[in-house]
């Protein structure tokens, strides 16, 4: 079977989603010794030097436009793509970015990581909103399969639509081998220097956006004066209008080095994302692989999460300020004895343990083989 894959999102510096959607390419290059991939990116997508570690059986079709030219890239995606999976011979093509060519004459596997748009269009920029609730429904309704990150997630395409019953398959997204300490990073030290990082600190890694909620987050710190500082690792791409700035209370990293975050995540006193809204919540499972202590809202819908992270009201600062402390708390008392420190963070990284991109390249493999 040849598979088409729809890899326009990957261009300059990836989030979550397109963090998601690479990683998966390199698990399925691994894991699939049979089909053959026609990948089409956009015209700064990957380098070469990237793509030549995959195998002959992968095709890369570099495309005519930027992946920052989002209406063309949309155009395309409607109006071209149909006809261009037809002359590469594609049996079926994996749009893994939320719409599909609605036209398309094969077989199509949607992935669908949330539906704030819907949800929450409050927090989808004017763009997304417009282009996702037009398209997304239809994709939806047009695809043989729909994967979802998260049961929540599954559970809320299907309650939205209903028709979509026997065709929904939550697929985990999984983590990268570094957050297990496997692999080649940087040592916590040398990470610490180069980002001029304070012996204590709290964390936040993610985009600059309202669903994030770091605005109730600054104010929760206000209502602790004693509490380390925040470091926020993450960049403002698609809400430029988001300020954060560098206060004695808060360090900027801006975007931070992939291979550089276990260190990072392992050395901050507690990771706090008290996130309104999520498909999956990536980073607290980058967190928890790391060890790290973790306060997050149950937005998060990662499987039985109550029992490796302390839940806040995101929408009360007061709750968040004493989910902190109480954590902080914690982990003072959890330094003095070493066997309970050890063991919750052994506790954090066993949970996250079975999150793994190979486990979420077979499923997603079983989907292909049942559309073939």
């Amino acid at each position: 079977m040849r598979i088409g894959i729809d890899a326009t999102a990957l261009y300059g510096r990836y989030g979550g989603v397109e963090y998601a959607l690479w990683n998966l390419l390199n698990a399925l290059s691994r894991e699939d010794q049979t089909n053959q991939y026609c990948v089409y990116i956009p015209g700064d997508g990957p380098p070469h030097r990237l793509l030549k570690s995959f195998p002959s059986r992968w095709r890369w079709v570099r495309l005519p436009f930027r992946g920052t030219q989002k209406l063309r890239r949309i155009f395309w995606q409607q109006q071209i793509l149909p006809a261009q999976l037809a002359r590469d011979k594609c049996d079926a093509l994996h749009s893994p970015t939320y719409v599909c060519p609605l036209r398309a004459r094969l077989p199509i596997v949607l992935t669908v990581y949330d539906v704030i748009a819907l949800s929450h269009p409050q927090f989808a920029t004017s763009l997304n909103r417009a282009h996702f609730r037009f398209l997304l429904p239809q994709s939806i309704a047009r695809a043989e399969r729909i994967i979802a990150p998260s049961q929540a997630v599954e559970d809320e395409i299907q309650t939205r639509f209903p028709q979509t019953k026997a065709r929904t398959h939550t697929i985990p997204l999984g983590l990268e081998p570094i957050f297990f300490h496997e692999g080649s990073t940087p040592s916590g030290q040398e990470v610490r220097a180069r980002y001029d990082l304070p012996d204590k600190y709290l964390l936040y890694v993610g985009n600059f956006e309202p669903k994030k909620n770091l605005e109730n987050l600054l104010r929760a710190l206000e209502l602790i004066p004693d509490a380390p500082p925040l470091v926020i690792a993450g960049g403002m791409r698609a809400w430029p209008e988001y300020d954060i700035q560098n206060t004695p209370r808060t360090r900027l990293l801006g975007y931070v080095a992939r291979r550089d975050l276990p260190a990072i995540y392992a050395g901050c006193r507690a990771f706090v994302f008290p996130s309104l809204a999520e498909g999956f919540g990536l980073p607290v499972l980058e967190a928890l692989a790391c060890g790290a202590a973790v306060v997050t809202s149950r937005e998060v819908p990662l499987p039985n999460l109550q029992e490796v992270a302390s839940f806040c009201d995101p929408c009360d600062p007061n709750s968040i300020a004493t989910r902190i402390e109480e954590t902080l708390a914690d982990s003072k008392c959890e330094e003095k004895i070493n066997s309970r420190r050890d063991e919750k963070i052994n506790s954090r990284r066993e949970y996250a343990r079975p999150f793994t991109w190979q486990n979420a390249a077979c499923k997603t493999l079983e989907i292909y083989q049942e559309i073939g």
